[in-house]
């Protein structure tokens, strides 16, 4: 399981301090993510809303990378950004939460996010925001989130490259969550037999993504 951690951002100018640092729209989406300039994903999270007081839920691992980064872009912004005690909130299937060994390594549709209601491309600029619209606008998304099974159990390292049956990389694993692995996959390698690069080369059983 992904351990989690709350942070809250409150104050007047809350929301429109998140537009401009997420993918998604604060006042419609619930979940998003944080780029960096080049449209990578830093970290991915779950978005509550409470009028202008938000909770944002991160994985714990990039907490501290994402509390560190909003104090440093608030500048004069009425904002306060605390860490609070985790809510109850319904988690979206399928999430795609990133660690350290994943952050900034995908293009938020690579991740689903676009599919998963958690990219607004009509809100206005954000970090990355350029990378992320060209790509949509373009039709240029080679890669999708799939989701595996595994043929042994055995500790599957995030972001462990996937092989065809050339050994070619086509992809890398995101996450294991409740025992499946959740991978990064190019879209025309998804009928390929994939392999993982790990001494035993376990094989992986792709299902369906979210398309």
């Amino acid at each position: 399981m992904i351990e989690l951690r709350a942070l809250a951002i409150t104050g007047n100018d809350a929301p429109t301090f998140l537009q401009g640092q997420t993918t998604c729209d604060v006042n419609e989406n619930k979940m998003g993510a944080f780029c960096n300039p080049k449209g990578r994903v830093i970290s991915t999270f779950v978005l509550l809303k409470n009028e202008n007081d938000f909770v944002l839920i991160l994985p714990k691992s990039l907490f501290t990378t994402i509390q560190e980064r909003l104090q440093r872009y608030k500048l004069r912004a009425k904002v306060e950004i605390t860490e609070t005690n985790l809510p109850e909130f319904t988690l979206p299937e399928n999430m795609p939460w990133l660690c350290p060994e994943t952050s900034e390594q995908f293009i938020p549709q690579w991740l689903n996010l676009d599919i998963l209601d958690g990219i607004s491309f009509t809100k206005g600029c954000y970090t990355g925001q350029e990378i992320v619209a060209r790509t949509h606008y373009l039709g240029e998304v080679k890669r999708r989130l799939f989701v595996a099974r595994c043929e042994t159990n055995f500790d599957i390292e995030p972001n462990c490259s996937i092989l065809d049956e050339n050994d070619t990389t086509v992809g890398n694993v995101l996450a294991i969550q409740n025992g499946l692995v959740q991978c990064v996959l190019k879209i025309d390698a998804q009928n390929s037999s994939l392999h993982l690069n790990c001494p035993t080369q376990d094989i992986l059983f792709l299902g369906k993504n979210d398309e």
